[in-house]
């Protein structure tokens, strides 16, 4: 679908692209139901190589959001394992790359919302391999890409999420604000639409709470999103790290990593 407006190309995933889309988080929530992240990188790349055809049909800005959901899940198991792998940077590297390529050939067009915040999810990770001012550039622009895609989309659970997350862990002098966050978290579980962003959105709803304290509804969010893939061993994973005192953000967060390693032996 393309429109003309004040000289601005809008460029918006077909239906079809938008299904295939759906089709990739279902994928990436099943990841939640293997033994082990090396299993599911096994499954990631199995599942590539058999959609390597569907993929290739599809139009530039599709299959770039394609590769930017498989390359994050593929980074998120890596990271899983070790936050100090020496392939988390290859594995961003080729598409970080495409990402800054396609902004850049695509200047007078209004890129798809899905884009934006798959693309983030990579930057995001990407940053730490980066020069300071490079990275200090990317977080800024971040925001404002979120805060744009909002304004547009303001029930978009997974910009909900993404944007929560920043306004969390962003300090106050740049920003930053839990109380913030905390709308933006509520709103991404009132707004989720598919099983992917119910779990993902419940569960850091969840940790948000844990973090404030509030153990008896960081629980029940917690049970929210078991419901949906029951028997799958990451729920139990973050019980088991609340009920020694942590959250899974300081689980996630390279500094605190090794601390909470250590509480769980």
């Amino acid at each position: 679908m393309i429109f003309l407006f004040s000289g601005l190309m809008i460029f918006a995933l077909s239906p079809a692209e938008d299904e295939y889309i759906q089709k990739i988080l279902s994928f990436r929530l099943s990841l939640r139901t293997y033994a082990s992240a090396d299993e599911a990188i096994e499954k990631i790349h199995e599942f590539e190589e058999s959609q390597r055809e569907e993929i290739g049909r599809l139009g530039e800005e599709a299959r770039l959001v394609s590769e930017n959901m498989l390359r994050t899940a593929e980074y998120n198991c890596e990271y899983e394992k070790d936050v100090k792998s020496k392939k988390l940077e290859k594995i961003l590297r080729a598409t970080f790359e495409k990402i800054l390529a396609h902004n850049e050939n695509h200047k007078k067009e209004e890129l798809s919302d899905i884009f934006i915040i798959s693309s983030a999810d990579i930057i995001n990770s990407m940053v730490q391999f980066l020069p300071m001012s490079e990275a200090m550039k990317f977080g800024l622009q971040e925001k404002k890409d979120y805060d744009a895609v909002l304004e547009k989309n303001p029930k978009m659970s997974l910009a909900l999420i993404n944007s929560a997350l920043w306004y969390y862990f962003a300090p106050s002098f740049a920003g930053g604000s839990t109380k913030k966050a905390e709308g933006l978290f509520r709103n991404a579980v009132k707004y989720a639409s598919n099983d992917y962003e119910k779990y993902y959105s419940a569960i850091y709803l969840s940790q948000f709470l844990f973090e404030q304290k509030d153990f008896s509804n960081a629980g029940v969010y917690l049970s929210d999103a078991e419901k949906i893939l029951p028997g799958a061993r990451y729920i139990p994973f973050i019980r088991k790290i609340n009920s020694l005192g942590f959250s899974l953000y300081d689980f996630n967060d390279n500094r605190k990593r090794e601390k909470v390693q250590k509480a769980m032996r």
